[in-house]
């Protein structure tokens, strides 16, 4: 069955956004593992913007795959709405059924109803699939990704612990030989013996001269602790980011997979059985000969599989559609919120 040409449109997009925000994500991933010595903070000023870049990409590509699942949603409200008035009767055809005396509804004319409304509920499952696949796919990449980004951040903060340790030790190497040097400047403002003055004076040149070395030392030391404190933070934020996107993706990928059971359990319903979705789930599942990569419908074969068992009910898939709405509500208050 065709898909609307708007769909297919709108899935591009979401797919476009889906990779810009892969690369994005992926660029800054490999533009922060490494620090060149000797850098300061306006080293990471283009991962800082790229950031801002991709919590944009990333809240769009939510936004746009929210809309798919609320618009199945409501094309599927459509279909039981539709479906619960299948044996009613209009003005038009109550008027010829008086005058030709036969029933105002045939059941052809119910069975044909039933028919179209599940030929609407096979294309909402087809595009639920796509945007289904679509949301998975990114969900891995994603989840990928994170594997990657966390060891270098910790990584990171082992180099980072290392610059304080070594920054600690600079410090009482600095208080040492500022003691010392207070001390020989007292001795020299004090000294008689010209023998001892020269000794002391070129005890505090060394000191001075040692001191000077550490003071360098302690402010390459304090640069590279700031650089490195600033690769962690955009290290972690991107991590963060990643870990809000995989919990948003499981959110709607729940609630995608609720639609499509309300879908399937209208459809068994409407047609009078799973048969004709299961033979297409199960001819595109990745099992099949020949099968796509791209399976459609057989994303659900599991779904439907169960629902072919007949031990799913209505009132089950609504307490759980309820479930999935009021996370996904607290979901975007918080979002809300934290952007407030």
């Amino acid at each position: 069955m065709a898909r609307l040409p708007s769909f297919d449109s709108e899935i591009e997009q979401a797919r476009a956004d889906a990779n810009a925000v892969q690369d994005l994500s992926s660029l800054m991933a490999q533009t922060l593992v490494a620090v060149p010595q000797g850098s300061s903070e306006e080293i990471f000023a283009p991962q800082t913007a790229q950031f801002a870049e991709l919590q944009k990409l990333e809240a769009k590509f939510q936004s746009r795959i929210l809309a798919f699942v609320n618009g199945l949603g409501v094309r599927t409200d459509a279909a039981y709405a539709a479906f619960d008035t299948v044996d009613d009767v209009t003005r038009s055809e109550k008027f010829v059924s008086f005058f030709k005396r036969r029933a105002a509804v045939s059941f052809k004319v119910v069975r044909a109803r039933k028919l179209a409304i599940a030929d609407t509920l096979k294309a909402i499952l087809l595009e639920a699939a796509v945007v289904h696949g679509l949301l998975q796919a990114r969900k891995e990449q994603a989840t990928a990704l994170r594997s990657t980004v966390e060891p270098n951040l910790v990584a990171s903060m082992e180099t980072r612990r290392g610059i304080v340790s070594d920054m600690d030790e600079a410090r009482q190497r600095d208080k040492v030989l500022a003691a010392s040097l207070a001390t020989l400047q007292r001795k020299i403002s004090d000294a008689r013996d010209e023998t001892r003055l020269d000794q002391w004076k070129t005890e505090e040149a060394d000191a001075a001269a040692q001191r000077e070395t550490v003071l360098s030392a302690r402010k390459r030391l304090n640069a590279r602790h700031e650089v490195l404190n600033h690769q962690a933070i955009l290290l972690g934020n991107v991590i963060d980011l990643l870990n809000d996107e995989i919990s948003m993706h499981a959110l709607l990928l729940n609630k995608l997979n609720i639609e499509a059971e309300r879908c399937i359990h209208l459809y068994d319903a409407a047609f009078g059985s799973l048969e004709p979705l299961l033979a297409d789930a199960q001819s595109q599942s990745p099992t099949a000969k020949g099968a796509k990569a791209a399976m459609p419908l057989g994303i659900f074969d599991e779904l439907l599989t169960l629902h072919g068992q007949g031990i799913v009910t209505l009132q089950d898939i609504q307490t759980r559609k309820h479930r999935a709405d009021e996370a996904l509500l607290r979901r975007r208050e918080l979002t809300s919120n934290s952007a407030g």
